[in-house]
This record gives C-alpha cells, sequence and structure tokens, in this order.
C-alpha cells in the first residue's frame, strides 16, 4: 500500500528540510578568495567533473541553522553506516545524469520524429531511474534513520505504485518495439542506359534487415517484369539527362541533387507519420517530469563524494569524524587532533597506499572565554599558516554538512569567515600594498560580528616593523571589542607578547591568546615539531634558526670568512697551481 502522499512532502531534498532552500536558509558570509583552496577540497568529494560546480557552491556557502546542519550530517551518517547503500548510490549517478541530457536533447531537437524520440528515452529513462532508486532505497529501508532518505524512500515508492507510473512502465516497452521494428527502407533508383542513377523513389519502410548477397540476387534477377510502384513521390535528379561529352554527370553528384531534390524529406514525413500514433499515447504522460530526480541527482554526488571522502582517509590512517554543532552565541570551538585537509590530500597523492599518519601531525584547538583571538608566532615553514588554514577549512566542511578532519570536534557556526592573506603586489595599486590591505581590513570590519571568524596571515608586514606592531595592535584591539574569533599569523613576536596587556587595557570578552609553533632547541639547530600550542612567543631562538637555515649566523660567516682568507693564503704561497 503506498504512503498517504499529503505525509510526503512536494520536493524533496537530501541538502534542505522541507521549507528550506538556498535562498531562505541564514548562511554565513565567506572570502571570495580562495586561499583555503576550496576547489581542492571540492575536487576531492566531486565523483565526476560533472558534479565539481554543485559541490564548490555547496561548500561556498557555509550554513548558521543548526537544524538544516544536522539534517545533513544525518543523510551523510546513512551513508557512511551502509558503505553498500552508498555505493548503489553512486551507481545509479549516471542513469539519472541520463535525464539531464534527454531534457537537453529535446531542447536541441527541431523535427516531430526527433522530438517524439526523445521525449519517448525521457520516459525510459525515468521509468527506470524511479525504479531503481525505489528498489535500492526499499531494500535498505529498515536501517536508514535519517529524514530525507525515510521521506524520499516514501515518495519513489508512492510513485512507482501509481497507476499512471505503472501504466507507462508496461506501454514504453510496447512503443519503443514498434520503432524498433522499423530496421530497414528500401529505396528504388531508376538508372539511365549507362547505368547512372536519375531518378529515386522510396519504396517501403521494412521490418527487417538487407543482407548482402539475397539482397543483390533479387535486385539483379528476381521480379523482373513486375511494376514496382513507391510510396513517394519520383525524385529526378535535377538536370537528369544532362551529358558532358556523351556521358552523364558523376554518380557521386547525381546522388548530390537526388537528396537535395527531396528524398530524405520525403523519408523523414514518412516517418513522421509512422510516429504520430506514437506521440499521441506518449501525450497521457505529459505531465511526467523528471525535474524532482534531477534536482537530487547532484545531491547524492555531493554526499556519496563526502562519503568516499571520509572513508578513503580513515583507510590511511587520518581521522574524520562528526562535529558536534553548538549554539551560535556560545562562539566555541574545541578540536582535538585536528589537521589540514588539503595538507592531507596533498600528502595522499604524493604517498598513494601509505599509511598517512606517521606524514601529519594533528593539533588542537580551542576558542572560548580563555582566548578567542590567537596569535601565533613559529619558525618558517614551522605549520602556522597550515594550522590556520585547518581552522577556516574546520569550519566550511561542518558548516556544509560534511565530517571533518579530527579526532573530535565541538563548534559553534559562524557567520562570517573572512580572510586576510597577503597578495601579490599590482602596479597599478594607487596606495601602495598597504593602502590595499588596509581597504581589505576596512572591508572586513565593515560586516564582521561577534559571531564571525577572521583569519589573518602576515597581516600589515608591508611596513617597517615598528609601524606594522602599531597597526597590528590596532586590529588586534578592535577585534577583541568586537568579540569575534580570529588567528593572527605574525612573526611580530612583540606583538604576542604583548597579549595580557591588550586584554587588561581594551573591554570585551575575546581574550587574546599567544600560540606558538613549537621547536626542539639544542646547541645544534632547531627541529620543528609542527605542534601548536599556547605559550609565549620565542622571538630569539626563531632568528637563530632563520640565520643557521640562510646559512649566515655568526658561526657560519666567522667559518666563511675563515676558509676564505685559507684559499687566498694558499693561493699566494703555489701562484701557479
Amino acid at each position: 500500500m503506498s504512503p498517504d502522499r499529503a505525509e510526503i512532502p512536494e520536493i524533496i531534498s537530501l541538502l534542505w528540510p522541507a521549507g528550506q532552500n538556498v535562498d531562505s536558509a541564514p548562511s554565513a558570509f565567506l572570502s571570495q578568495h580562495d586561499d583555503l583552496r576550496i576547489e581542492v577540497i571540492a575536487e576531492s568529494i566531486a565523483p565526476e567533473r560533472e558534479y565539481l560546480r554543485a559541490v564548490r557552491d555547496t561548500l561556498s556557502t557555509p550554513l548558521t541553522d543548526l537544524p538544516t546542519l544536522r539534517y545533513r550530517h544525518e543523510v551523510l551518517d546513512d551513508c557512511l553506516r551502509h558503505p553498500k547503500f552508498s555505493a548503489g548510490l553512486g551507481e545509479l549517478l549516471p542513469l539519472m545524469r541520463g535525464l539531464k541530457e534527454s531534457v537537453r536533447d529535446i531542447r536541441a531537437r527541431r523535427n516531430e520524429l526527433s522530438l517524439v524520440l526523445s521525449r519517448l528515452s525521457e520516459l525510459e529513462n525515468y521509468v527506470e531511474c524511479v525504479t531503481a532508486l525505489d528498489n535500492l532505497l526499499d531494500q535498505f529501508a529498515p536501517q536508514l534513520q535519517s529524514r530525507a532518505w525515510r521521506q524520499l524512500a516514501k515518495r519513489m515508492r508512492a510513485t512507482a505504485d501509481e497507476v499512471t507510473f505503472r501504466q507507462m512502465a508496461a506501454e514504453l516497452p510496447e512503443l519503443r518495439a514498434s520503432i524498433r521494428e522499423i530496421v530497414s527502407v528500401t529505396i528504388g533508383v531508376n538508372l539511365s542506359p549507362d547505368l547512372k542513377p536519375v531518378a529515386a523513389t522510396l519504396l517501403s519502410l521494412n521490418k527487417r534487415r538487407f543482407k548482402g548477397p539475397r539482397f543483390f540476387r533479387k535486385l539483379w534477377g528476381a521480379d523482373e517484369d513486375e511494376e514496382v510502384r513507391g510510396i513517394s513521390a519520383l525524385r529526378e535528379a535535377p538536370n537528369a539527362a544532362e551529358y558532358r561529352g556523351g556521358m552523364m554527370v558523376g554518380r557521386r553528384e547525381t546522388m548530390d541533387r537526388l537528396e537535395a531534390g527531396g528524398l530524405f524529406r520525403d523519408l523523414g514525413k514518412i516517418l513522421d507519420d509512422v510516429i504520430r500514433p506514437i506521440n499521441r499515447a506518449l501525450s497521457a504522460y505529459s505531465r511526467v517530469s523528471g525535474r524532482s530526480l534531477r534536482a537530487i541527482e547532484p545531491e547524492i554526488a555531493f554526499f556519496v563524494g563526502a562519503a568516499e571522502l571520509v572513508r578513503g582517509l580513515r583507510a590511511r590512517g587520518l581521522p574524520m569524524c562528526k562535529p558536534t554543532l553548538l549554539a551560535v552565541d556560545e562562539r566555541r570551538l574545541e578540536a582535538r587532533d585536528l589537521y589540514n585537509l588539503d595538507l592531507a590530500l596533498r600528502l595522499r597523492r604524493q604517498h598513494p597506499g601509505q599509511d598517512l599518519a606517521g606524514y601529519i601531525v594533528g593539533n588542537d584547538a580551542s576558542f572560548d572565554d580563555e582566548g578567542r583571538i590567537h596569535i601565533l608566532t613559529g619558525p618558517n615553514r614551522g605549520g602556522k599558516t597550515t594550522w590556520m588554514g585547518a581552522i577556516g577549512l574546520l569550519h566550511i566542511l561542518a558548516q556544509s554538512g560534511c565530517y571533518v578532519p579530527a579526532e573530535s570536534a565541538a563548534l559553534s557556526p559562524v557567520d562570517g569567515i573572512f580572510l586576510h592573506f597577503p597578495v601579490e603586489e599590482d602596479p597599478s595599486m594607487e596606495s601602495g600594498r598597504l593602502g590595499e590591505e588596509a581597504g581589505r581590513l576596512r572591508a572586513i570590519f565593515s560586516r564582521a560580528s561577534a559571531r564571525s571568524l577572521v583569519l589573518m596571515n602576515e597581516s600589515l608586514a608591508s611596513t617597517s616593523a615598528a609601524e606594522s606592531h602599531y597597526l597590528a595592535r590596532d586590529v588586534l584591539c578592535s577585534l577583541r571589542m568586537l568579540g569575534a574569533r580570529a588567528v593572527f599569523v605574525t612573526h611580530l613576536h612583540g606583538l604576542a607578547a604583548d597579549c595580557e596587556r591588550i586584554n587588561s587595557e581594551v573591554p570585551g570578552d575575546s581574550r587574546v591568546q599567544s600560540l606558538i609553533t613549537d621547536v626542539e632547541d639544542d646547541a645544534d639547530a632547531v627541529r620543528r615539531t609542527f605542534r601548536v600550542v599556547p605559550a609565549p612567543p620565542r622571538g630569539q631562538s626563531y632568528a637563530r634558526e632563520v640565520a643557521r637555515q640562510y646559512g649566515i649566523s655568526f658561526e657560519q660567516l666567522t667559518e666563511l670568512i675563515a676558509n676564505r682568507d685559507s684559499d687566498q693564503e694558499s693561493a699566494d704561497v703555489n701562484p701557479g697551481r
């Protein structure tokens, strides 16, 4: 028995609960600059290039509405709990793509024959899609927990049980068979005395294909005296009697003229007559549309791809977890063993088949009353920008309905992710690089709120250290007053040392905290650990490590001078060498 249609929403979406859509759901602002490499993340999720744009659009529209996010996470949960179900959905995608291609084909057609055949193909594809999806959902229905999958299962069952659908499923194969019966056309061609074609007509539509030898025997020997009449007008080639030097024009040119004379137009008209009864039969299904299936196709692709990404990374030794969603006004984030997904994807390509746990250092992250604005310092290539990017990607993934790259994570959705990363200096910049940076910062503060996330990478580094410190301090004080969450990656160690003064002098509940990418320091070298921990800045050891890295430490330069002088003395003693 089919379920009560009144219980099933008119439009079933895997991304949006009933009554929600992309226009009505509250979403977060996302900076247009792709410094977080969302395009790469979208490519890792999209099962086929055709779905890349839809996946990118979903990731680029992070939501703040908790019920909608939970709705999406439940859809993904079912795909992860039941790999065979997810695989079955993936196998359905090529079939569902056929619905879209059928629509494109219909729009491109011009004559009745092609239109009817395209519509027939569309309906056949629709029946196949509904049947296959209904069977798959029915198989897993007792195990599926998400509201979206259960509603879709009811919709597919109700559709498959409709009288019109059952009638259509029974009738379409008969209509297709009537077309498939026409497998050949007999054309009669009159010849000149020198066996050049001079006229042609259509003789019949046939249910059997011609076979060479038997056909040619009939052509040359059978029914010689029988008058054969065509089923279309006799088409003579223009200037059929024209001879050149006693011979008729060439055979190819004559056949081209026969075609131009309307032979194939005649064939089209006759086939239209054949197709007309089929068109009348299809008119009973004029209200049948695959629009709803076409709408959920990219949504299925999104969740199938997201589930495959989670399984793939887990299989390579990396955690992926379902985030716990906290109230927006809590303005919190707690993550354990967080890592940057973009880095993980790059390592996966570089080390195919290998466990990646040994290549990635997971870090904890905390944004709460103890610290919502983090000044992050550390050596070059110590992981500062990577950690900050992981924070941004965590929110984008969680607020799109995906799992996140961490052992565990709990977060309050942000209403905006604002990026302030360095850009290449453009000679056309009227105000110079510092002016351009200041303009982007003003744009951020004109829109950001206490619920926003601001990520700044080496901001205001285009002027002197003293000026950078002064300008950056003002920005941090303003972020504290605003109440936003922020990460400021910088080499201004004095700024990080100034955290407590900022907290005591500026009112606000977003405390400024110093974080460092930790190192292990000894007499010979500074080894990066890629661990991000709360600690005061360690500017001196970083400077010494940078000097060693570039070969300009005092010891290295002293050794260079000594070796140079030694080489010069040797050259003076042995001038001939």
